[in-house]
């Protein structure tokens, strides 16, 4: 389990309505965290569109443009700066969204990627998945994908799914930190396939769920647990999260190959892509180190 800091936080906007809502929980989470943002502006010199929305001009354009899009930036961020008290940063880059947020992630260290969708679905999924999902699978760092309104900002109840694989319980250490910083509950929800009659590894994930729901007591913090049996575990999260109105949910953006596949592949884009409530994606902390029980 990691108990994640977050003191710089990168913002991508294209100031559509999403990216201003993505806006306003990255300053509330800085509020509360006394954390740095930076507004990010990727003007594309590509001839299409995915997820987000990309502004699509020729070299001519570009220099006029990005002094256009800086003053806008640079209003942005003095308006947050004297109303919040908070240090604002802008940057105006060029290129292809989805490299260039993660290329900026790690330049300026940033602890979380906050940014705005707009769901993506059909064939477009399918050939190419979005921009959101490409940043989620190659950041290092925690994403926070945010695709429309619908409750206040903030989190007050944060589902966490749980399944058989490696990293499932990584999420616990930002989870936690979460529900202390906004005073929320944790959902923590297992999942399990119909088809698993395997007593033995039923016997381990009832083990499992047990060592996180004594970890949550430890930790002091509000919890509830329960177990789910699905056939598609992305929507059985997003169903599950719907039916307790939460405004959060907390998967991982890479895991080994289990016999289940949960959040492998098509299950973290589905979410990523379809989820109506906000979704944070967490990295593992390495793909090659043998797991040590935090528990």
């Amino acid at each position: 389990m990691r108990n994640l800091a977050i003191k710089r936080i990168l913002i991508p906007t294209d100031f559509s309505e999403t990216a201003n809502l993505a806006l306003e929980h990255a300053v509330k989470m800085a509020r509360l965290l006394d954390s740095e943002i930076t507004l990010l502006h990727v003007v594309s010199t590509f001839a299409f569109r995915v997820n987000l929305p990309e502004v699509e001009v020729d070299e001519t354009q570009e220099a006029k443009l990005s002094g256009v899009i800086g003053s806008k930036l640079n209003s942005i961020a003095e308006e947050i700066s004297q109303k919040e008290g908070l240090k604002v940063s802008t940057l105006i880059t060029s290129g292809r969204v989805r490299e260039e947020v993660v290329r900026v992630a790690e330049e300026i260290y940033a602890d979380i990627i906050i940014l705005g969708t707009h769901g993506v679905s059909g064939l477009r999924e399918f050939f190419m998945g979005s921009n959101a999902f490409r940043i989620v699978s190659d950041a290092a760092c925690p994403v926070l994908c945010i695709q429309e309104s619908g409750h206040p900002v903030g989190f007050k109840n944060i589902v966490v799914p749980i399944d058989n694989s490696f990293y499932s319980r990584e999420k616990l250490g930002l989870s936690i930190k979460l529900a202390r910083l906004y005073n929320a509950t944790i959902h923590i929800c297992g999942l399990r396939s119909h088809d698993h009659n395997d007593e033995e590894i039923n016997a381990k994930f009832r083990m499992k769920m047990k060592q996180v729901d004594d970890f949550l007591h430890e930790q002091d913090v509000e919890f509830t647990s329960t177990t789910l049996y699905c056939e598609n575990i992305a929507n059985a999260t997003m169903e599950y999260a719907a039916e307790i109105k939460a405004d959060l949910i907390i998967i991982m953006n890479e895991q080994e190959v289990n016999s289940t596949g949960f959040f492998m592949g098509p299950y973290a884009q589905q979410v990523v892509n379809h989820s109506k409530i906000p979704v944070i994606s967490i990295r593992p902390s390495s793909s090659n180190v043998e797991f040590v029980n935090p528990f």
